[in-house]
């Protein structure tokens, strides 16, 4: 049996790796060449503190994933026999009680002091202290001899930097300006020349030069959304003593460099120049504010992206689905085993829930409810749910009265295309064609296309009032 650490012996260790930490992040800024090889290994290990993706790296370089020794094997994969846990820090909060005016560890006071605290009678305060904890690598594990791969375990995205994933990667990063109520301005406000893009913190927008690339738009996006995070006039304000302009675009830079790199883009034309000038009068502490910084937006931006793309992955996944698979499966999710519930509360409650998901929903909905081969559709048609009609033409579905309803739900079928849906409040919209120009949900020649048809509709409808009204006249005669 192991012999228990004394309190100063686990004060030490935890002394002694804290230093081992500190050595670490100086040697990071030696050269442009370390920095860059420290940034790449935090994009890794996003999920981390800062402090422990250091411990990490310092103890195990070239990590590619770690985890717990429980963690390992609930993945079904073992550590192998006399592999070293690599030693990391782990939280470990302890809750005071007041007792006899002086704060005593709750685990050892009194039971009706417990009691008390429970009941909420008696104050408390949560205290956090670290301990020292292990992980293992992934090469220390026989996960590879098993066929289980990285992937598989932490669900990450390895793009190759390549255009087909331009556009998931651009949704991504225009949600992530959205969470943080940055404007993304069609064009710069002046001319930038040679800047790739600039952000304006008294209008908490960015502009992208239109002589990019896509792929420079990419990196440079990241770049300055990492100046509205980090340089925002809320965040210059809370710091002691404001950052320089060549010290902003350090940390802007190093984070761009991060998430880049962990998407797959190119990292080759990133100029960490700035690092020999900013160490020369730097202390440990603000070397690691600055990594501190740079971790916590890179991880935050990498998680966002990540999760976007995973919810673009399911989508995919989802298309492939059978209606019927895909309604049953969205009825799981959603807990809807036999809910029975109206049009209005199912696309609400979706729509509150998955909101990427409803109109697939509705998609899935319309064509399983009509048996619709989408296939064979020659012609424009619409289906209005819930209204006792399958796919009609165009023209004669948005031709329906809609000023009882609630709410209008419709799906449209298009010749060689893949079925569309949507919804409006009918207090504000007057019909599906309506919607469809309000919102620019489609091009104008087919809007115009669409048009045309509910037009010969109506002048139809108005030939056969007008042929009704002959008849009506030779009657009386």
């Amino acid at each position: 049996m192991a012999k228990m650490k004394t309190n100063e012996e686990r004060k030490a260790e935890l002394e002694t790796l804290t230093e081992q930490m500190g050595k670490q992040i100086d040697s990071y800024f030696e050269s442009p060449e370390k920095i860059r090889e420290h940034l790449q290994f935090l994009g890794k290990f996003h999920q981390y503190s800062m402090r422990n993706a250091v411990l990490i790296e310092s103890q195990f370089p070239g990590a590619v994933a770690v985890g717990s020794y429980p963690f390992w094997e609930k993945q079904g994969a073992q550590v192998q026999k006399g592999e070293r846990g690599i030693k990391v820090f782990v939280p470990s909060p302890v809750t005071y009680a007041l007792h006899k005016d002086e704060w005593v560890p709750l685990s050892k006071a009194p039971k009706p002091i417990k009691e008390g605290v429970k009941q909420g009678r008696i104050p408390s305060r949560k205290m956090m202290y670290f301990k020292i904890g292990h992980v293992f690598e992934y090469t220390q594990t026989d996960a590879r001899e098993k066929g289980i791969e990285v992937s598989d375990i932490f669900k990450r995205y390895h793009r190759d930097g390549g255009l087909e994933n331009e556009q998931d990667i651009r949704d991504a990063l225009k949600t992530l300006a959205d969470a943080r109520n940055v404007t993304l301005l069609e064009e710069p406000l002046d001319e930038i020349g040679t800047a790739k893009g600039c952000y304006y913190p008294e209008l908490h927008a960015i502009a992208l030069n239109p002589r990019n690339t896509p792929i420079e738009d990419i990196s440079v996006l990241i770049h300055e959304l990492a100046h509205a995070d980090l340089h925002n006039q809320e965040r210059n304000l809370e710091r002691e003593q404001p950052l320089p302009a060549p010290e902003k675009e350090f940390q802007a830079e190093m984070v761009a460099y991060v998430v880049s790199h962990q998407l797959g883009f190119p990292t080759v034309d990133f100029s960490l120049s700035y690092l020999a000038g900013w160490t020369k009068d730097k202390e440990l502490l603000d070397k690691e504010m600055l990594l501190q910084e740079v971790h916590q937006t890179s991880a935050t931006f990498i998680g966002h992206i990540e999760s976007h793309l995973e919810r673009v992955h399911t989508l995919e996944h989802e298309k492939k689905q059978t209606p019927l698979e895909y309604i049953e499966h969205l009825n799981q999710r959603m807990g809807w085993k036999e809910a029975d519930l109206s049009l209005y509360e199912r696309v609400h409650a979706v729509q509150s829930v998955f909101p990427e998901e409803l109109e697939p929903y509705l998609n899935a909905k319309a064509a399983l409810e009509t048996n619709l081969s989408v296939d064979r559709v020659d012609e424009p048609l619409m289906y209005i749910h819930d209204k006792g009609f399958g796919f009609q033409s165009f023209g004669v579905a948005n031709n329906h009265e809609f000023t009882d309803d609630t709410l209008v739900v419709y799906t449209i079928a298009l010749p060689n295309k893949a079925l569309m849906s949507g919804h409006f409040d009918p207090e504000r919209t007057v019909h599906p064609l309506h919607d469809l120009e309000k919102n620019n949900k489609i091009e104008k020649p087919l809007l115009k296309n669409l048009e045309e048809r509910w037009h010969d509709v109506l002048l139809e409808k108005e030939k056969n009032l007008s042929k009704i009204d002959m008849l009506n006249i030779e009657r009386l005669i």
